[in-house]
C-alpha cells in the first residue's frame, strides 16, 4: 500500500520580519486566551509529556531545552530503535513548539513545560510506522505520563463523513486508537488542508475517527489576501475566519463523527528546525491541533490536581465544545469555495478552564 500520510501546509513556509513576530503571537493569544489560562489556573503541562508524530524535531533547539524525553525514528527502524529524528523539513519542529515551546519569546507554547516525545513517522511510504508508533505510545504511557499525542498530518485527498469506511480500511488503526482512548491518552489530529478539492463537508483519516479530537483551522487575524498553492484564496482575512483550505465536518451533518473544534491555525510563530535558535511561521491545520493539544494539557494538568485522575477524552471534548465560541461558515468568508453555512465551535482555553473549575467545584465531574 504506497500511502503519502504527510500533508503540507497550503504554502511554503516564508520568512517575516522579525518586528512582525510578536504581533502574529499576541493575536493567537488573544484569540484563544492562553495566557490568561495558564496564570489563572497555575497550569503549565508541567510534569506531563506529549508525543508529536511528525517530521521529527530540532532536539536541541533552545524552546525544548530539557524537556526532550525519548526521540524514536520509526522511519530508520521500524522498532523505534534509532534515536535519530534530525527534522529536515521543519514541520515537527514547529508543531512541537506551538504546544510546548518553554522560551519566553514569541515562540512560546500553549503549555511551555510539558514534555516532549518526538516520534519520526512520516513522510513514509505507508502506515505502519504509524501504527508502530503508536503501539510505543500506548506501551509507555505510564514511564513517561503521556497524556497527549499530536497527529498534524494525514491522508490527502480523503474527505470522510463518517468512520465507518476508515475503521473498514484502516482496522487496526481504530483498535489502536480504542486502546489510547481507554489509558485516556487524547489523540489530537488535524481535519486537513484539502477543502479545495470537492468543497464538501467531511474529513481526512485519522482525523475522520471518533476516538479523535479532532481540529480544523481558523485565521487569528487579518493577514490581507492569501493564496494557496491548491487553488484556494482568501481575498481578505480576519479572525475566526474559517481558512479555505481547511476540511470541515459539522454535527448537524454528521452527529456521531465531525470536526470536533477549530481553532487558530491561520498563521503560527514556532521554533525553527534550521538551528537551535530558529524561529518559523507555517499555517494549516497543522498549527490548529498543536493549540489544541497544548490545552488540554492545561486542562488534563488542572484536572489531575484537583481529582488525581486523568479526565476522560469525552470530558474534555465536552468542555471544549461547549466553552468554545460558535462561528458560522458563510456568513463574513471572502474566499473562493463554496461554504456550508453551518456552524462549528472554536475554542478559548481560558473559558475551558473556568469550565471545568467550575464542574469540579460543584461536583460534576
Amino acid at each position: 500500500m504506497n500511502i503519502q500520510v504527510y500533508f503540507p501546509e497550503p504554502t511554503p513556509p516564508r520568512s517575516v520580519p522579525q518586528n512582525l513576530f510578536s504581533t502574529l503571537d499576541i493575536e493567537i493569544d488573544s484569540l484563544l486566551d492562553a495566557t490568561k489560562a495558564r496564570e489563572r489556573f497555575s497550569v503549565d503541562g508541567s510534569g506531563l509529556a506529549v508525543a508529536v508524530l511528525d517530521t521529527g524535531l530540532r532536539v536541541t533547539h533552545k524552546c525544548f531545552r530539557g524537556r526532550v524525553l525519548e526521540p524514536h525514528n520509526f522511519l530508520l527502524d521500524p522498532e523505534g530503535n534509532s534515536d535519530d529524528v534530525e527534522d529536515t523539513n521543519g514541520h515537527g519542529t514547529n508543531v512541537a513548539g506551538i504546544i510546548a515551546a518553554g522560551t519566553s519569546d514569541e515562540r512560546r507554547g500553549i503549555a511551555p513545560r510539558a514534555n516532549i516525545i518526538p516520534l519520526k513517522v512520516i513522510p513514509a511510504a505507508d502506515i505502519e510506522p504509524i501504527f508502530e508508533a503508536l503501539r510505543w505510545v500506548y506501551n509507555n504511557t505510564e514511564r513517561f505520563n503521556i497524556t497527549v499525542v499530536n497527529f498534524s498530518f494525514g491522508i490527502p485527498s480523503i474527505n470522510h463523513i463518517d468512520d465507518h469506511l476508515a475503521s473498514r480500511d484502516f482496522p487496526e488503526l481504530s483498535r489502536l486508537l480504542d486502546m489510547l482512548l481507554e489509558k485516556r491518552v487524547a489523540v489530537v489530529v488535524g481535519a486537513g488542508n484539502d477543502y479545495w478539492q470537492d468543497q464538501k463537508e467531511g474529513m481526512t483519516i485519522p482525523a475522520i475517527f471518533r476516538q479523535v479530537i479532532s481540529v480544523g483551522a481558523v485565521y487569528d487575524t487579518s493577514f490581507g489576501s492569501r493564496s494557496y498553492r491548491d487553488g484556494a484564496i482568501a481575498n481578505s482575512t480576519h479572525a475566526d475566519q474559517i481558512t479555505p483550505y481547511s476540511q470541515r465536518l459539522s454535527k448537524y451533518t454528521s452527529p456521531d463523527c465531525y470536526t470536533d473544534v477549530f481553532s487558530a491555525g491561520g498563521q503560527a510563530t514556532s521554533a525553527g528546525a534550521g538551528d537551535d535558535d530558529d524561529t518559523s511561521i507555517r499555517e494549516g491545520t497543522s498549527q490548529a491541533s498543536p493549540t489544541v493539544a497544548g490545552t488540554i494539557l492545561l486542562l488534563q494538568q488542572y484536572y489531575l490536581r484537583m481529582k488525581g485522575v486523568r479526565p476522560t477524552i469525552s470530558l474534555l471534548q465536552d468542555i471544549l465544545r461547549a466553552t468554545s465560541k460558535w462561528i458560522t461558515d458563510g456568513d463574513d468568508e471572502d474566499d473562493n469555495v463554496i461554504h456550508t453555512n453551518k456552524k462549528y465551535p472554536r475554542i478559548n482555553a481560558f473559558q475551558s478552564l473556568s469550565a471545568l473549575h467550575k464542574a469540579i467545584q460543584l461536583g460534576n465531574v
